[in-house]
């Protein structure tokens, strides 16, 4: 691949990424994304891509695969620290699943959109099957995977269903507050803005919760 085509494609992808955050992975055709990115070739995506779903599948996996090799460090690192066989700690799990995606906001002047996008992809079946193939396909995208498992299993006093039911929580709540975060440091006069410390503890402490209470 060239470097002109490498290039264009990053382009697609920054201009789809923002595009599907501000309305939707419904609300904008592979010729709007085209032309948003400049493209006098009506065709550029699928030229590029091939498909929605592949373009969408790139989008995902730009940001998924190094938040998930950060996830798979953390909690090399934290195995590294405690005892042989000791689990870790659900504030740890936590941890590894919240801070590469905190990595990916933005700051004010400078806005990020891959989290309202996510919000927008998982409020959709189709893609968020997607990215449930993603996550339990093979490979380094699969990475989401081994903190959700060992989440579940910490999970082990409550019966199956719920167990799920607790990973659904944790992970609906994580992203819609990202989402709200990234909106804010991208619009800062539509609200205050908390320490960035702060918000991450916050959001740390409440995900936490989420998996340990009775």
């Amino acid at each position: 691949m060239n470097t002109r085509t490498r290039t264009t494609r990053q382009l697609l992808l920054d201009v789809a990424e923002r595009l599907y955050a501000e309305r939707g992975v419904n609300g904008v055709s592979l010729r709007e994304i085209g032309a948003a990115a400049g493209q006098r070739n009506t065709g550029a995506v699928r030229y590029h891509f091939g498909s929605k779903s592949a373009l969408l599948e790139a989008v995902i996996a730009r940001r998924m695969v190094p938040a998930n090799e950060a996830r798979a460090a953390y909690l090399a690192e934290a195995e590294g620290k405690g005892d042989e066989g000791t689990a870790l700690e659900a504030r740890t799990l936590v941890e590894a699943l919240v801070l590469p995606l905190v990595a990916q906001l933005g700051e004010p002047g400078r806005p990020t959109w891959y989290l309202r996008f996510l919000e927008q992809a998982f409020s959709d079946r189709e893609v968020g099957q997607l990215i449930a193939g993603l996550q339990y396909g093979q490979g380094r995208t699969a990475l989401w995977t081994e903190v959700q498992r060992r989440v579940i299993a910490g999970l082990g006093w409550l019966p199956p269903q719920r167990r799920h039911e607790r990973w659904m929580f944790l992970t609906s709540f994580i992203t819609h507050a990202l989402a709200d975060r990234e909106s804010l440091i991208a619009t800062p006069a539509s609200g205050p803005l908390t320490p960035h410390d702060d918000f991450v503890a916050h959001l740390i402490d409440v995900g936490e919760a989420i998996i340990t209470r009775p």
